[in-house]
């Protein structure tokens, strides 16, 4: 273990000299490189809240409720008035894996986390939920593939009412899902007296039982009171009045597509122009904050496309000037006889965010593209710009609103072209990715965290260089669950439409 800060002064104070330190073994990584996403996710919030990428599907809903449902039955059976908390989870969490077990049986291309941590119990005769081999498998899931996790399933499942906080630090399945409940426990009503599922000691699950069961409790095969309860979650009266209309936004633009409906058309059409597409009455200002998150995922986008498009530019270069890179882009780009036509000339009426979005995504992904780039950027920049709000609001200024962009570039369109582009790359980029770099680096320091080579530029005296064991993937948009919401609505039945 690395020695805290504490250590660190202890043993520099009674130092009397240099002495040699083990290499340092930091990891190259980082998703978030200029620090820039939080504030998609945000604005993701004001239309689909309580959702994820991930939560496709109703049944694993249904399954963590009633995982905490049985519990509690099974707690009872047992004259059991309190069970301790680490049981409760250990029980859920041997329901969420016989789950996903079964389904990775069904069909081993299914849409459930935690494929590569299932995949040595395929081949198994049986598997024991008990002992050291079953705790680690347990606790390696907790945070990451498990159905319950944050990153999967387990904000929705709260978010969207299907649990509720319990006593002793568990959960219990809500009032409003339980003839959810009651037809999952119809449909597994052959299986509850095996002791997987009605006992809190240690068993061994055949893979027959999980054959058996996987029909049972089919990923593919909610009932209708399921679809039910998932259609109040997401479009009734307890649910947030953002996300009815979200849904309601989406429906319209599908209804609207008809046949030709898709994810990606159904995103473009809701952002309207330049598109036929108008918000039905009422609908007007959640169509206005779809729009505005799809220009903040442009903005992102360019700005790493940039960063990207640099660090690829000093790849194998000695220290380069701002200058230098700035030349370079706008020989690609396209010049301007200063900042404010650099700006307008770039502006495309028959192009919406979702437009410069899909042409950003082609040309970081095809090579046969790659020399597109910097007038891509170009013009999406100019066109986020000009949509830009005109205050922040509660957008973090370190965070770089559009707000603060369309207001610095505003100062600078009666300067070069060059002296603009400058500021962006100083500013909007490098700037931004070395304030984050440090003090992530910093924060993970303090925590003791992991050793993440966050930081992929620095400054010598010729200019910019590349660190040593830099990565320079090419970046992608954040989703924006609208697929994820699509196929929730698809299963309760109220639209059908291609991925």
């Amino acid at each position: 273990m690395p020695p805290s800060l504490a250590e660190l002064t202890e043993l520099a104070a009674t130092a009397d000299g240099p002495g040699i330190v083990s290499q340092g073994q930091p990891l190259p990584g980082g998703v978030d490189p200029l620090g820039l996403r939080q504030i998609n996710f945000d604005l993701m919030d004001r239309v689909f809240p309580g959702i994820n990428n991930v939560a496709r599907h109703i049944r694993p809903f249904t399954v963590v409720a009633w995982a905490w449902r049985r519990a509690a039955q099974v707690a009872d059976m047992q004259g059991q008035r309190r069970v301790l908390p680490s049981v409760l989870h250990d029980f859920v969490a041997r329901i969420e894996v016989a789950f996903a077990w079964s389904q990775f049986v069904r069909d081993p291309q299914c849409s459930l986390p935690g494929r590569d941590v299932i995949a040595p119990l395929l081949g198994e005769a049986e598997y024991r939920f008990g002992g050291k081999a079953w705790e680690r498998r347990r606790d390696a899931r907790t945070y990451s593939t498990a159905l319950s996790a944050p990153v999967n399933y387990g904000p929705a499942v709260k978010a969207f009412g299907w649990v509720q906080a319990g006593p002793d630090g568990g959960f219990a399945a809500s009032e409003a899902v339980q003839d959810a409940m009651a037809a999952m426990d119809e449909a597994m009503s052959p299986f509850l007296d095996h002791p997987a599922l009605s006992s809190f000691s240690p068993v061994t699950v055949t893979a027959a039982d999980i054959r058996s069961w996987g029909e049972a409790w089919a990923l593919d095969r909610p009932t209708e009171t399921e679809r039910a309860a998932m259609l109040a979650a997401m479009h009734g009266e307890r649910a947030p009045k953002c996300r009815r209309e979200g849904v309601e936004l989406a429906l319209a633009a599908a209804r609207l597509l008809g046949a030709d409906a898709t994810t990606q058309a159904v995103r473009r059409t809701m952002c309207g122009t330049p598109g036929a597409f108008r918000p039905p009455p009422g609908l007007e200002d959640i169509a206005s904050a779809w729009r505005a998150m799809q220009v903040r995922q442009t903005f992102r986008l360019a700005l790493e496309g940039l960063f990207h498009w640099l660090c690829l530019r000093l790849r194998g270069s000695p220290p380069t000037p701002t200058g230098d890179l700035v030349a370079d882009f706008l020989a690609a780009a396209g010049d301007a006889g200063n900042a404010g036509n650099w700006l307008a000339e770039a502006l495309r009426p028959d192009f919406g965010p979702v437009e410069w979005l899909d042409e950003l995504h082609a040309c970081l992904a095809d090579a046969e593209r790659r020399d597109d780039l910097p007038a891509t950027i170009r013009g999406a920049l100019a066109a986020c710009i000009a949509e830009a709000p005109e205050n922040a609001g509660t957008e973090r200024r370190d965070r770089l609103p559009l707000a603060r962009a369309a207001e610095e570039a505003d100062g600078w369109k009666p300067h070069s072209a060059a002296d603009f582009f400058g500021h962006v790359v100083d500013s909007w980029v490098f700037g931004q990715h070395v304030y984050w770099s440090v003090g992530r680096g910093l924060a993970d320091a303090r925590a003791r965290g992991k050793s993440i080579l966050r930081l992929r530029v620095a400054v010598e005296e010729g200019g910019w260089t590349l660190m040593p064991g830099a990565q320079t993937p090419a970046p992608r948009a954040t989703p924006d669950r609208l697929d994820t919401m699509l196929c929730l609505m698809g299963e309760c039945g109220l639209l059908e439409i291609d991925s």
